[in-house]
């Protein structure tokens, strides 16, 4: 019996994308100090990568960054995926961890220039990629509008386009989550728990010199939610955790937390204003203020960012201004 021709999923061919990032920085001098950062332009970031089917169950993904400082960050992502289980892809190769929400999602989706310090600091290992296999997909229960999110990494825990892993445990990052959408009102609602542990070569305070490095096991758990209406988007997330120094023995529970609201007032939703807290442990707080102009699917976006800045016991850190702008291709 033949198969009819609209039955059969067509392949995707191969693509080619990428974006171009580019700010300029001024810095305050309202620290403590009298150092200041000089102000500048930068390239901030600079993706080229391609992707395609390869027939009805097999796909790539590589992606590169022209712009790193060495030679062992250009690569980005280098997987393959698998279509063997519904609604799920099989990932094997390099790719993002996944844990909470900020970091799953790519920067050129964001509203603000710099992740949060918690999403940096404590919902990665050694890079925000790492070298493993993954499972990422969802599932749809009974009732309308509801679907299961889930995920699940498991990788060496050496970092990105580290070829053999240096630790004897294998990093284990997931995500379970439920979505919520309402088709008559524009209303999306979203709320995951995260969890990580593993282990990773620390480079200690000296990071040129091997003579400190140690072993440190960790295990993370988070909480994310997400709410967007035709008018706001709502995100929020909690980390903590616990570390162990494997030489000394030496004990830590960090955490930190993000809350961001983005405006959708003017130009049909495409601009308005942001507002974030983000805070890392006692030492470091910081209040983003700014606006944005391009939601992120679009060709051309703009972002303007004023960092408010505050160290351990809040001492007052230097102000950062940002004037961000976004091209896809």
């Amino acid at each position: 019996m033949a198969v009819a021709q609209d039955s059969v999923p067509k392949l995707r061919p191969l693509t080619v994308f990428g974006y171009v990032q580019v700010h300029f920085r001024y810095a305050f001098a309202t620290g403590a100090d009298s150092v200041v950062d000089y102000s500048d332009f930068r390239v901030q970031r600079l993706r080229l990568g391609i992707k395609g089917d390869v027939n009805q169950w097999l796909a790539y993904d590589v992606e590169l960054d022209p712009r790193a400082p060495d030679i062992t960050s250009v690569l980005r992502d280098a997987f393959l995926e698998f279509k063997a289980v519904p609604r799920h892809v099989i990932r094997v190769g390099q790719q993002k961890t996944h844990f909470g929400y900020e970091n799953r999602m790519s920067s050129s989706d964001l509203f603000v220039v710099n992740r949060a310090e918690v999403s940096d600091n404590l919902s990665r290992g050694v890079n925000l990629r790492d070298i493993g296999i993954g499972l990422i997909g969802n599932l749809k229960p009974g009732p309308r509008g509801f679907r299961i999110e889930d995920g699940i990494t498991v990788v060496n825990g050496a970092g990105m386009n580290v070829q053999n892993d240096n630790t004897p445990t294998k990093n284990v990052w997931g995500r379970l989550g439920l979505r919520w959408r309402s088709d008559s009102s524009n209303f999306t609602a979203r709320f995951g728990l995260s969890g990580g542990v593993g282990d990773l070569i620390d480079p200690g305070a000296d990071s040129l010199s091997p003579a400190d490095d140690f072993r440190l096991k960790f295990n993370r758990y988070a909480a994310d939610l997400e709410i967007e209406h035709r008018l706001v988007l709502l995100t929020a997330e909690y980390v903590s955790g616990h570390d162990e120094n494997m030489l000394t023995g030496e004990t830590d529970g960090p955490y930190g937390y993000y809350v961001q609201l983005v405006g959708r007032l003017a130009h049909k939703g495409r601009a308005g204003p942001i507002v974030r807290y983000d805070q890392l442990n006692d030492e470091f707080r910081r209040w983003t203020l700014g606006a944005y102009y391009g939601l992120p699917a679009e060709r051309l976006r703009f972002l303007v960012n004023y960092e408010l800045r505050h160290t351990f016991n809040s001492v007052r850190g230097d102000d950062k201004l940002y004037v961000w702008t976004q091209v896809r291709f």
